[in-house]
């Protein structure tokens, strides 16, 4: 600061000019207040000459009478207009050159007149002496010089006129005024050197004020331009401590955002801080900060903590960055998957006196992951069920046609063969193998959902109940069967013989599970699905919905075992032992009629298949009795058969004339259209779905252009979405599924000539 004052240049100019004007105003003060004084001095002097003449000569006498005298007039009215315009001008015009010198004339003629009230008196003169010290007040000695003029012309005047007035002596010589004055001369000799040292020592004064207001200018102004350094540095220090607290901020609201926090610890102190984003993740408190490692590790999942510590601890002692990944557990409860990053600092002696690192929370990435091994996963069992599917699809529609005439023709030589024949045991085989083999076909539909379902209404109760004696002889003697129906269950459409077959494939499952017997318990039940539920690839809509459930006590399955329950070839069981459709089939036949099956099951306590079926809420239950005749159904009518398989073609066209019918075939669509656009309508049109250059679906379409009324049957081992929609038919068509034996096309053909309801 000494420096900075220093260095400022000082402008002598302005310092005498500013003395200058300190010394006048100075002096001016001095001389108005010395006006002050005789404002208030002179008027009291006057009083106290009229005092003076009331006490020296208040009467005087002529002759017998008394009078006052004259110089109790004379302090009256002379001091009074002595008094007047010294006091006059003290009041108004103060400071004036004017105002004093009038002050000192009428100070010095008020001693005259003091002198002339006491007669003369010595101590009288001494007034004189005062007066002058009190006018040197002024610091003004043309002042004094006026008065002492008007004192010596007074002495001299008078002392020549009138000079008891003034020596109290009837006459004096010329030198008593000279002696007098002398004495005032000495006086005011003293006054005058008085006053100059005086206004020396103010001049003095006024010359170090005015430098020192010089120097406080300076020193103003460096504080000034320390002041303006300060403020900007002080508002620069604001501006980067907000730019500091912003980028904090967004620092903050970054590791935010990106879910990743950072921390530090003091290996020396072993005092660990983190950003508040780490403490969020951790569940850490900010009172908890600077707390040791070991107190941090307790946030740590009890099954990581071993591990991840000693990744720190090996980073440690080799001082190289490190990565892991563990799980934390807060407070709360909230578990969140960590990765950890780290680095680091170490002295110049090479011993680790500090580690950095990052946080990062990577639960959501690791559940997304795991969400897309899970649907890799079921992408790749649906690839796995689409193949097989399209397997299934490829060969069904041949090979039901051969069954469809194995079938067929069997059972024409079991109409022919009588009971003791020794070849009708060999045709119930033939006629066994190629049931057996239509049944596998069903399978490999059912479980790829490409199977061809006649649903209808069914009550599950008693599909159940007409099942119990099958189920019996099926499970056998060491297994008890027990049901559990619900008297007020729903009604559900679906495919009674494919739910039957379900029923059988889990029972026959839950036999093979009860190796020394057990219990098979069957369960029927209405629930209701109040949110969405969701099983592998399946998901099941709020709402009602109809429940089968299939219990045993056997040994129960794992959840490895669970997991591929339902593939295609899947099985548990021995070589030979099964072909590993039999769950596969029960779900795609229940998938297929618009439910679900879970399955409930653990090692040692048994198993539960529940299966879902949607609940219709306002209907009633179909009954088909199919009528059961050793005959077949005959008829007269004119049918039109069209099936690109020669072998169906002929067993069906045969088997109908041998009813009485009269038949004509076509070979395909086109031959058909033609046979149509020669002979006319048929009664019926029996066609075969899957056709080469024309579908059945199409060949119907055309024949409802040529004869919206006419009836026609569909016939297939396989179907596609122009016949089945979502694997159920459409309404108003009849179809029936190959393979078929003799008997049940008859009954069929019958059915639909008749305008009744199709099985």
């Amino acid at each position: 600061m000494h420096q900075a004052i220093a260095t400022v240049p000082k402008a002598s100019g302005t310092v005498e000019a500013r003395r200058a004007e300190l010394f006048e105003e100075q002096k001016q003060n001095i001389i108005q207040h010395t006006d002050w004084i005789f404002a208030r001095l002179m008027p009291l002097q006057w009083i106290g000459g009229i005092i003076v003449a009331l006490f020296v000569s208040p009467r005087t006498w002529a002759g017998t009478e008394s009078q006052i005298h004259p110089h109790i007039w004379a302090a009256v009215l002379l001091g009074g207009a002595i008094t007047s315009l010294p006091v006059f001008l003290t009041l108004n015009q103060p400071g004036k050159a004017l105002t004093r010198h009038t002050v000192a004339i009428g100070q010095m003629l008020m001693s005259a007149l003091l002198i002339h009230l006491t007669g003369g008196r010595i101590e009288t003169h001494f007034h004189v002496f005062g007066s002058l010290a009190i006018l040197a007040f002024y610091r003004d000695w043309r002042v004094l010089m006026s008065a002492t003029t008007v004192v010596y012309i007074d002495h001299l005047a008078r002392g020549y006129f009138w000079p008891q007035s003034v020596y109290g002596v009837l006459a004096a010589p010329v030198w008593r005024s000279l002696e007098h004055a002398a004495w005032v001369i000495f006086e005011v000799a003293f006054l005058v050197i008085s006053i100059r040292k005086s206004q020396s020592e103010m001049f003095s004064v006024a010359a170090r004020q005015a430098e020192l207001e010089a120097l406080n200018a300076n020193i103003e102004g460096v504080v000034e331009e320390r002041t303006a350094e300060l403020i900007r540095e002080n508002a620069e220090r604001r501006q980067a401590e907000q730019r500091l607290k912003k980028s904090q901020a967004q620092l903050a609201q970054a590791q935010q955002i990106a879910h990743v926090g950072s921390w530090e610890w003091d290996i020396v102190a072993d005092s660990v801080t983190w950003s508040d984003e780490t403490g969020r993740l951790y569940g850490q408190r900010s009172e908890d900060l600077g707390s040791p490692m070991a107190k941090c590790f307790q946030r740590v999942h009890p099954e990581d903590a071993v591990w991840a510590r000693s990744i720190m601890e090996e980073a440690m002692r080799n001082l190289k960055p490190f990565e892991c990944e563990h799980r934390v557990v807060t407070p709360g409860g909230i578990e969140r998957v960590i990765h950890s990053r780290g680095e680091i600092v170490a002295d110049a002696r090479g011993r680790a006196i500090r580690m950095i690192g990052t946080a990062q929370d990577i639960t959501a990435a690791k559940r997304a992951a795991e969400a897309l091994r899970q649907s890799d996963e079921k992408l790749r069992q649906s690839q796995k069920m689409e193949a097989v599917g399209r397997l299934a699809g490829g060969v069904a529609h041949d090979f039901n046609n051969l069954l469809t005439v194995i079938t067929g023709y069997s059972d024409l030589l079991l109409r022919e063969l009588s009971e003791a024949n020794p070849l009708r045991e060999d045709a119930e085989q033939i006629q066994h193998a190629a049931a057996r083999a239509a049944a596998l076909t069903r399978q490999l539909l059912a479980f790829s959902r490409k199977q061809v379902l006649q649903p209808r209404v069914l009550e599950l109760n008693g599909v159940v109940a007409n099942m119990g004696a099958m189920l019996r002889r099926l499970i056998g003697e060491d297994i008890e069967l027990r049901t559990s129906f619900d008297s007020l269950l729903g009604q559900v459409k679906a495919d009674q013989g494919q739910i039957e077959q379900v029923i059988l494939n889990l029972a026959v499952n839950a036999r093979d599970a009860m190796l020394h017997g057990g219990k098979l318990t069957i369960q029927t039940a209405n629930v209701y699905l109040d949110q969405k539920s969701v099983a592998r690839n399946r998901e099941l809509e709020v709402g009602e919905y109809v429940m089968l459930a299939i219990s045993d006590t056997g040994v129960g399955m794992s959840e490895e075992i669970q997991a591929h329950l339902f593939e295609p070839f899947f099985s548990t069981k021995g070589v030979g032992k099964g072909t590993g459709l039999g769950l596969a089939t029960c779900y795609g036949i229940v998938c297929q009629s618009g439910g679900d099956i879970r399955v409930y099951s653990e090692p040692g306590t048994g198993s539960t298949f529940k299966i879902y079926l949607p609940r219709l809420l306002t209907s009633s239950a179909e009954i088909s009795t199919p009528k059961a005749s050793g005959e077949l159904p005959r008829g007269q009518e004119s049918v039109l058969m069209v099936e690109d398989d020669s072998s169906v073609r002929k067993l069906a066209a045969s088997l109908l004339r041998s009813c009485g019918y009269q038949i004509q075939e076509a070979v395909d669509a086109i031959e058909a259209l033609a046979i149509i656009d020669r002979h006319g309508a048929f009664d019926l049109v029996i066609t075969d779905v899957i056709m080469p250059q024309m579908s059945g679906k199409e060949l119907y379409s055309k024949i409802m252009q040529r004869a919206p009324g006419a009836r026609v049957l569909f016939m297939s081992g396989y179907t596609d979405d122009a016949l089945a929609h979502h694997g159920v038919l459409d309404e108003g068509l009849h179809f029936l599924e190959k393979p078929f034996s003799p008997a049940r096309l008859a009954q069929k053909v019958r059915t639909v000539l008749d305008n009744t309801a199709g099985e």
